[in-house]
Order: C-alpha cells, then structure tokens, then sequence
C-alpha cells in the first residue's frame, strides 16, 4: 500500500502558481500511489458552505474530485486555517474530512494531524469555536471571505520561525502521543520537515513533520 502526506499549501487568491503546483503533484505523484493524507492549510482560509465552493479554490477541489473518482482514497484534515470544509466539500471532492485521525498503516497505528494542538500559541485553533462557526454560517461566503481577507492582514504570518525551539515543542508534543500507543505520528504546521526516533518503552518509534508544501 501507497501512500503520501503533505501539508501547508497555503493557496492564495490570484496565487496560480501553488495551485499549478498541487496538479502537477497530482499528475506527477498522486497518481500513483493508493491513498492520500492532506494534513491541512492547503488553503489561506476556508469556512464551507452547503452549496458552494469558493471559485478560486475550485480547480484544487477539482483535483482532490478526479483522484478519488479515479479510486483513491483522499483524507483532509482540517489546519488551523480551515474552519470546517462542511458536507458539500466533501460529497463534491469525495474526500473524507476532519481533524485528527487514527488510521492502520500496514499493521501500525498511526496518529495524523496538522499538529496545532502542539502547545504552540495558534490564535487559528481560539478562532474555531462554535460561536465563531455561527457568525460565519450567518454572514456568508462573501462577507466572511471579506473578513477574512482584513483580520489576515494583522492575524496571519506568511513564514513562520525556523528555529530548534519550535522544532522541540513539536518533538516533545509527538512524544507524548507515542507514549499513548501510536507507533507513528504525523504532524504539519510547523513549517519544518522533520524525522526523530524515539525508544518507547524498548520499541522504536517515529515521528514525521511534513513540513511546507513545495520549499521543503
């Protein structure tokens, strides 16, 4: 069994060149193996609605559509950038949705999760109660695309902090999990791809970070 991960595309209204980049990644690669875990943030901000796709992001939708119509298995984990894809997302793209997951991997349970549970400050993950949830569902697409769009400016770093004590934070966080039982953890949103071994209890096990979509 096939399978890939990544995460933190981080797509960008009037941005064509990440999105040339996910399809050339679907030709090139995707297509080739059997199952495929998004880890979250492949877009800067994303809030579902019933009934609609943003049309700037259709054509990644469309993708992740032809690769599971084609028989792939496709997994979305929200990041802290996405607020809930909802159910027309998913039953338009065939992908399965939702935040952190257990899955089997050739007889290993693996955790998968972008990874802003970590400690780290993530002022996205404060953003996701349901309150916030409601105000979006009342205003719409536009005015909170719109809003999103103004709150970004002061709210939303486009790099990160590449430095040993953030890379830690996530070691330390992975570690945890492995001690509950996983024998493989993967996370995103750190910006930093990473691999550390770690001895749980006479067992090695393994921590991955996919790091950031197309510079790492």
């Amino acid at each position: 069994m096939r399978a890939v991960f990544f995460s933190d595309v981080h797509c960008i209204r009037g941005d064509l060149s990440k999105i040339e980049l996910i399809q050339k990644f679907a030709s090139d690669v995707l297509n080739k193996v059997d199952k495929i875990f998004i880890l979250g943030d492949v877009f800067e901000f994303y809030h579902g609605y019933n009934g609609y796709i943003y049309p700037w992001y259709k054509s990644v939708a469309d993708v992740l559509k032809k690769l599971t119509e084609s028989g792939k298995t496709v997994v979305f984990l929200e990041g802290n950038h996405e607020f809930g894809m909802g159910s027309f997302f998913e039953n338009y793209t065939g992908a399965t949705c939702g935040r952190d997951m257990t899955i089997d991997l050739d007889g290993k349970k693996v955790l998968i999760s972008h990874g802003d549970g970590s400690g780290l400050f993530c002022l996205g993950s404060i953003l996701k109660s349901t309150f916030i949830h409601t105000i979006m569902d009342l205003l719409g697409p536009v005015a909170t695309w719109k809003t999103a769009r103004v709150a970004g400016v002061f709210l939303s770093r486009k790099t990160k902090p590449r430095n040993a004590r953030i890379r830690d934070i996530f070691r330390k966080y992975a570690k945890i999990k492995l001690t509950e039982g996983y024998d493989t953890v993967i996370f995103g949103h750190s910006h930093m791809p990473d691999r550390m071994v770690f001895e749980v209890e006479n067992k090695k096990k393994i921590y991955l970070n996919t790091g950031n979509f197309g510079t790492s």
